[in-house]
């Protein structure tokens, strides 16, 4: 059974009028239109700057990509991004504690402080590699890395341990 080649990652869209896609025919089609409008309506300076912001717009979202994106996906997400509120906030929740002026109270307090302090301690030394370091390990390790092997010849030579 003879096995064939799919091509894959296809970004060509059909050209549908001459060499343009349906998109691209629409947005120039746009642009001549307010261009024609124009010429009707305003005067001939008002009329040049209409249709030179017209055509600059209707040819720019034909034909320009922005990374790989095209120009109306640029601009849709552009605008998405203004007008979406962006007011971040975040407050630690502040935890209250509660003194009922008992003895007791302030014992387990204190009792309380020093576990963590020791955990916060022992966090530190993990972290830095006071309590544990990879150096050691490797250390360790390259300790146990060779060793002697006796052939059947006799011959005793140091070899190196691989492990799989």
């Amino acid at each position: 059974m003879s096995t064939f080649q799919v091509p894959q990652f296809i970004d060509q869209k059909p050209k549908i009028v001459g060499p343009l896609t349906l998109s691209q025919f629409f947005y120039i089609a746009i642009a001549a239109g307010v261009v024609f409008v124009s010429f009707y309506i305003f005067n001939l300076v008002l009329w040049v700057f209409i249709s030179l912001v017209a055509v600059v717009l209707g040819v720019g979202f034909a034909f320009i990509k922005v990374n790989g994106q095209d120009m109306p996906k640029v601009v849709r997400s552009g605008l998405h991004f203004f007008l979406q509120p962006k007011i971040y906030t975040w407050q630690r929740e502040i935890q209250k504690s509660v003194y009922d002026g008992g003895g007791e109270g302030v014992e387990t307090i204190r009792k309380n402080i020093g576990i963590q302090e020791k955990l916060n301690s022992v966090v530190l030394n993990v972290t830095t590699g006071k309590l544990f370091s990879p150096k050691q390990l490797r250390n360790e390790q390259k300790k146990d890395e060779y060793q002697v092997a006796t052939f059947i010849t006799g011959e005793k030579r140091k070899i190196k341990r691989v492990d799989y």
